[in-house]
């Protein structure tokens, strides 16, 4: 199916109506330089698979538009100059914020990479998100690894070689369809949920309420002893998963952000991806809310019971029944409305991706082994109004390799999480409190 939908479509109106972008990270950190032909032939495979790709618009209303392969030719650019291995975390940083990325184009990626003087070397991979999501990207580098990256895409010219109006036409009946049959699981949901719904008092506030200005984002990176995670996740009545959510419902909370009568509110993402599954973006979320303070004193057996239920709620239905049924309807709307709509849908206080275990294809890149890895993602463009009134406050990404766990930081509201030495000093003092060590990029 190469029809953009789902979170892909998401990205592309959030690009198109407000001029948001989402482009992700994967860095990596090697301790000698990779050889230069295996990195060139590195790029050249990931140029050649399913992260290169373009928008082919639709020709009917309602139809959806075209993924098509995307002739742009590899992107691999070396910066001249050295750096000192303290400064590889500043570098990551800004590589990931002058991304520019254009995926409706065909300029989905570029590849960057540094020496340092002491003769290691750091790499960037930055992807819009429209592109491709973290498990996507597993899929990608494991092939350009293997020599056998290939797009089962079509090319723009085969796509507009044909008469698209009838395939147009077919796609825009089914969405029609789809958007009736949804819009009756959202008024189906919404009445079954409305004693439990949002009091008006803890909506954001309206827009004219709101300051303009305010401090850009902040970010961080640290590394993680792997084993005594896991340790303290269990000594703590909990998973990894659970100590993770807790430790970014910690952050929040000594952030001093406020949170809703009903808790502390996380999205955690959950994978939908299959086997064979080609799609840019295959990936959902599921939400949790937390009534109590998060402390180590009260264990992590809450917050792992009702992960456990909304994951099993998740798996029964396939989806979340309000959030991944609005999409069919929003498509449909005029433009202005759907900008209203988005705007007004309020997020979580904070949201979590827990990658995993990542494969020996993603840690060993053109012949090298990284020593140190992370994955993160940011939204550019959103203005600080715009942060204060939608959530998530703070939002962070966690993947396991060798003996390490990384999770990368991205501070978004400006009045909570503006300022990055406090984030740091929150991160530093929530992980103390659960008896972990980070070191800092």
């Amino acid at each position: 199916m190469n029809r953009v939908a789902g979170a892909d479509e998401s990205y592309l109106l959030a690009e198109q109506l407000f001029g948001w972008s989402a482009p992700i990270q994967y860095a990596w950190v090697f301790g000698t330089e990779p050889d230069p032909t295996e990195l060139a032939r590195f790029s050249d495979q990931l140029a050649a698979g399913s992260l290169s790709r373009k928008v082919v618009r639709a020709v009917v209303p309602f139809a959806r538009h075209r993924w098509v392969r995307s002739p742009h030719p590899p992107v691999l650019r070396i910066d001249p100059d050295p750096i000192t291995d303290a400064e590889i975390g500043a570098w990551a940083d800004r590589t990931l914020r002058a991304a520019d990325l254009d995926p409706i184009d065909g300029r989905g990626w570029q590849l960057i990479g540094v020496r340092t003087t002491s003769g290691k070397f750091a790499l960037s991979l930055l992807i819009s998100h429209m592109v491709a999501d973290g498990h996507g990207l597993y899929n990608a580098l494991a092939a350009a690894n293997a020599g056998s990256s290939a797009s089962v895409l079509p090319t723009e010219a085969e796509v507009l070689a044909r008469p698209r109006w009838r395939a147009d036409v077919k796609d825009a009946l089914a969405q029609l369809g789809a958007a009736a049959s949804a819009a009756r699981v959202i008024a189906t949901e919404l009445w079954r949920t409305r004693d439990n719904r949002t009091p008006a008092a803890a909506r954001p506030p309206r827009v004219r309420d709101l300051a303009t200005d305010g401090p850009d984002t902040t970010l961080a990176i640290v590394d993680i002893d792997r084993a005594r995670w896991t340790e303290q996740a269990r000594a703590f009545d909990g998973t990894g998963n659970s100590l993770f959510t807790a430790l970014l419902g910690g952050i929040v909370q000594r952030s001093g952000a406020p949170v809703g009568p009903e808790g502390l509110r996380v999205c955690i993402a959950v994978s939908k991806r299959e086997a064979g599954d080609e799609r840019a973006n295959a990936s959902g979320g599921v939400w949790i809310r937390v009534p109590d303070p998060i402390t180590p004193d009260a264990g992590l057996q809450q917050i792992r019971t009702l992960s456990k239920e909304a994951f099993t709620r998740y798996a029964a239905a396939g989806q979340d029944k309000l959030t991944d049924n609005l999409q069919p309807v929003v498509r449909l709307l005029p433009d202005r409305v759907i900008a209203t709509m988005m705007r007004a849908i309020a997020g979580p206080d904070t949201t979590v991706s827990n990658l995993g275990a990542a494969p020996d294809s993603v840690i060993e890149i053109a012949g090298r082994r990284a020593e140190s890895f992370a994955i993160r993602a940011i939204m550019q463009g959103r203005s600080a109004a715009e942060r204060r009134r939608q959530g998530p406050a703070v939002a962070a990404w966690a993947v396991e390799y060798d003996d390490k766990l990384t999770i990368t930081f991205f501070g978004i509201h400006p009045d909570y999480f503006g300022d990055e030495d406090k984030l740091r000093a929150h991160i530093a003092a929530e992980l103390d409190a659960w008896g972990l060590d980070g070191t800092s990029w």
